[in-house]
């Protein structure tokens, strides 16, 4: 939902003001009757006009006329923090991307706090309010550019604090987390976060395999290279030195679970925790050859 739509949203409902959720709901359906049929009267905000100026930075023809309307966005209205986040992953240089981001974070959390957003019955619930999703975006977007520059302690704190302030965790911190975990050897911290978020995928399976074989405790990562096998039969490839070729019919930067796309997405995502791992195909060979 684009934030014109859901300022368009919050106005008819306070206007309406729904008693319960099947007043709020009928409210919905109203809405989009009248939405769909164009007679909701609505005026631009500044946020809202950011926003559109944003959106054309994104079909902009070059870098710098992206750059150029991204900042006139900001300029327009702070709020719009996303289009901090689009400078930030257009900066080559890692100290300059490391400041526009920091400082838009700081920036960011202190104009939440002053309207209240960090009040303790939101804390947990970022990304379902509209108005603090980009900010769990922008810890997101730190966390993995910290592990890029190879602050794996510091991107672990930036994590936590996502989980923190997002239950859910919608932009899956808890799958960065895990592979930091095993990087740092970190048993005790990894199995509370495995029983805190019990998936049976390959984001979390593999840190455990990783983490058992690095403390040469074999027969666990040999439990956990089971688990890995069953919900991706391709994942043995991902240490081979055959060529990983994706499905034909999966988009470019997406994957489907148990496919050869989620073998590459880790291989790419997940180097940092990977690239600890310089013999562990030694040990996965034999287990293929026990497994057969």
């Amino acid at each position: 939902m684009d934030n014109k739509l859901n300022n368009m949203i919050k106005e008819f409902m306070e206007k309406n003001n729904p008693k319960t959720i099947e007043e709020a709901n009928q409210a919905l359906q109203e809405f989009l009757k009248q939405y769909n049929a164009g007679e909701i009267d609505y005026e631009n905000t500044d946020l809202d006009d950011a926003y559109e100026i944003l959106e054309k930075a994104e079909k902009a023809k070059n870098k710098k006329q992206a750059i150029k309307l991204a900042k006139e966005a900001y300029q327009k209205c702070p709020e719009c923090f996303d289009a901090i986040l689009f400078q930030v992953n257009l900066e080559d240089n890692s100290l300059k991307r490391a400041t526009l981001l920091n400082e838009g974070l700081e920036y960011e959390k202190e104009r939440l706090e002053k309207e209240g957003f960090f009040a303790k019955e939101n804390i947990g619930h970022f990304y379902g309010i509209f108005e603090t999703r980009p900010y769990i975006r922008g810890l997101y977007l730190k966390a993995t550019y910290l592990i890029i520059d190879g602050k794996l302690k510091k991107a672990r704190s930036v994590c936590k604090e996502i989980l923190k302030l997002n239950n859910n965790d919608n932009t899956g911190a808890r799958y960065l987390l895990m592979a930091i975990y095993a990087t740092l050897e970190s048993e005790k911290d990894i199995l509370n976060l495995y029983k805190k978020y019990p998936e049976e995928n390959l984001e979390m399976l593999f840190p455990l395999f990783a983490l058992y074989y690095k403390l040469e405790k074999y027969d666990q990562a040999q439990e956990y290279l089971d688990k890995l096998n069953k919900v991706n039969s391709n994942f043995i490839k991902l240490f081979s030195y055959e060529d990983l070729e994706d499905e034909k019919d999966t988009p470019p930067g997406y994957y489907s679970r148990g496919s050869m796309s989620e073998i590459i997405m880790y291989r790419t995502e997940y180097f940092f925790l990977i690239d600890t791992l310089t013999t562990i195909e030694d040990f996965i060979e034999e287990y293929s050859k026990k497994s057969k």
